[in-house]
C-alpha cells in the first residue's frame, strides 16, 4: 500500500484481529475501511449506540435520515481515571447518493460507522467505505 497507515489506525486493526491488508484499501491516498472492520472495532472497544434518531422517513422514494448518538467508555493512560466519550452523527440514504435498496440499513451503516470513526479519533483522515457508492466501488480488484 503506498499510503502509509497511521499507526494509531494499525494499532486499532491489530487489536480486532485485522490487518491494512484485510480491513483497508487507499482510495487515492485516503484510506478507507471496511464495514464489518468497524464492527468489531465497535465489539472491541465497547461502543454502545442509542436507539436512533428519525429525521426523515419516505419509504415511497426510498429515502432515509437517521441520527444515531454512541458512547465509549476508556481509562485515561497512566491514571485511574475513567473518562467516557459520546459523538453523534447523521446517516443518510436515498437514490441520489446510494443504488443499495435497504435505504434504512444504509442510514443505519453510515451513521453508526462515523460515530465510531469519531469516537476512535481516526474522523476525517479514514472514511468507511459506506460513505457512497463511489467509494465502495474504488476497490481494488482482490480487496473483498
Amino acid at each position: 500500500m503506498a499510503n502509509k497507515v497511521p499507526e494509531h489506525l494499525a494499532s486499532i486493526l491489530q487489536a480486532i484481529g485485522e490487518t491494512p491488508n484485510t480491513a483497508l484499501w487507499d482510495c487515492h491516498g485516503t484510506w478507507v475501511v471496511k464495514h464489518k472492520a468497524l464492527e468489531k472495532v465497535a465489539s472491541t472497544y465497547g461502543i454502545s449506540f442509542n436507539d436512533p434518531v428519525v429525521i426523515e422517513t419516505d419509504i415511497k422514494n426510498k429515502s432515509v435520515a437517521l441520527m444515531v448518538r454512541g458512547e465509549r467508555s476508556f481509562k485515561i493512560k497512566d491514571s485511574d481515571k475513567i473518562v467516557t466519550r459520546s459523538e453523534w452523527s447523521v446517516g443518510e440514504a436515498s437514490p441520489y447518493n446510494t443504488k443499495n435498496i435497504y435505504p434504512y440499513a444504509m442510514a443505519e451503516k453510515r451513521a453508526k460507522d462515523r460515530v465510531i470513526l469519531k469516537l476512535i479519533g481516526i474522523s476525517g483522515d479514514v472514511y468507511s467505505e459506506e460513505e457512497g457508492d463511489d467509494l465502495k466501488n474504488s476497490k481494488p480488484r482482490g480487496v473483498q
